[in-house]
């Protein structure tokens, strides 16, 4: 199974957007970012009948806000991944302010000083492409996009961290031929992958977990198969038998993994992180110290002067620490009045490392052998 954690599929969606906003394509228009879930409107946007410049009545968007990124189902309690898939884009839209939107209205699409040139839908995974391709089927209802992808002044772009080769296929089939790209291809139960591994899952399918459940059968959603887990939960699209609680069988885990699966997705126990970090960069904090205010020192010590675009992934590099933890981090010692807002400490801040007793600048010392060697003959250079 491919086993992924809530850093890597973060990491995975920055990098693909990065890589969009240091190009020369959109130099001149820039992209909305948007994130994917389940809408239950039959449209992204709102439309209305309004008379044109001359006169005439047509069916236009407007608005200038759009979808909200997270809003729950009605009868779920429980918010998917959007939740981190917002994230994502708020802090693209804050690290290129110039160039990304996010979850833009149309009227903010259309405007006359910085239009968008491309819509981009990010999401964790792509399973069977069913859903990615409902949320495109939303944009295309509106008739004010279609007409925008008729006069080429708008393209679709979908970028997921993980996606099965079918789910890709499917959603680069849709009708407005999104670029459609994925970091990692998750593995499904079948036959052209290996013969052997087919027989044995299957076996273990058929005769093992509920028939049914999550609105999918034995095999999964659309009969997918896909052997995926993120650490903060497990696809439909997997096997009934891997995600499913029902008549006395156990998923594998329901909701994120629990702490004894950490390990398995690479995820270390944040004291464990902190520990690290602070040996590795000669800082030393009392033992005294809650594990809120060690992250903050660690955070704050390495922090060195005024804060840049990409000092984010600089700072999680040197702390092991995943970019979202991070932008909590300071913006809390930012509340705090810690830091100002150009990332320098303030007398408070200061203080503050000077009470925990973080000493930046000593080394780590390097272990070498006790007992010098000397060596008692030269030899003559050839």
């Amino acid at each position: 199974m491919l086993l992924l954690n809530e850093e890597q599929v973060v990491t995975s969606i920055r990098t693909a957007l990065d890589r969009i906003a240091k190009g020369t394509r959109h130099r001149n228009r820039r992209v909305a970012l948007y994130a994917e879930r389940e809408f239950q409107e039959a449209a992204i946007f709102t439309s209305q009948d309004l008379p044109d410049k001359d006169g005439r009545v047509r069916r236009r968007a407007i608005g200038r806000s759009g979808p909200p990124a997270v809003k729950p189902v009605r009868g779920r309690a429980r918010v998917g991944s959007e939740g981190l898939l917002a994230f994502v884009a708020s802090q693209q839209k804050d690290a290129w302010p110039k160039i990304f939107m996010n979850h833009p209205g149309p009227d903010s699409l259309r405007a006359k000083s910085a239009p968008a040139g491309e819509i981009v839908i990010i999401t964790d995974f792509i399973g069977s492409g069913s859903r990615v391709r409902s949320m495109l089927d939303k944009f295309w209802a509106v008739p004010t996009i279609r007409s925008w992808m008729s006069r080429k002044l708008i393209k679709f772009r979908v970028i997921a961290a993980a996606a099965t080769e079918s789910g890709l296929a499917s959603v680069r089939k849709h009708r407005m031929r999104p670029e459609t790209t994925a970091e990692w291809i998750a593995p499904t139960v079948s036959w052209n992958t290996s013969p052997r591994l087919y027989f044995a899952w299957t076996k273990l399918i058929d005769n093992n977990g509920p028939a049914e459940g999550r609105g999918c059968g034995r095999y999964g959603f659309e009969n997918v198969a896909a052997l995926i887990a993120f650490s903060y939960r497990i696809p439909n699209n997997t096997p009934a038998m891997v995600h499913c609680s029902r008549d006395g069988w156990r998923a594998l885990f329901d909701g994120p993994a629990p702490p004894e699966l950490h390990g398995l997705f690479g995820v270390r126990p944040v004291a464990e992180v902190v520990e690290n970090a602070a040996a590795d960069n000669g800082i030393h904090m009392g033992r005294e110290l809650t594990e809120e205010d060690r992250l903050t020192i660690l955070v704050l010590t390495l922090l060195r002067g005024r804060w840049h675009k990409g000092s984010e992934t600089a700072l999680s590099s040197r702390t092991g620490l995943p970019v979202p933890t991070l932008m909590d981090i300071l913006r809390q010692a930012l509340q705090n009045g810690l830091i100002v807002g150009s990332g320098r400490l303030t007398d408070k801040g200061y203080a503050f490392l000077a009470s925990g007793k973080a000493l930046q600048g000593s080394k780590p010392i390097i272990a070498t052998n006790q007992e010098a060697y000397y060596p008692e003959t030269l030899r003559v250079p050839r």
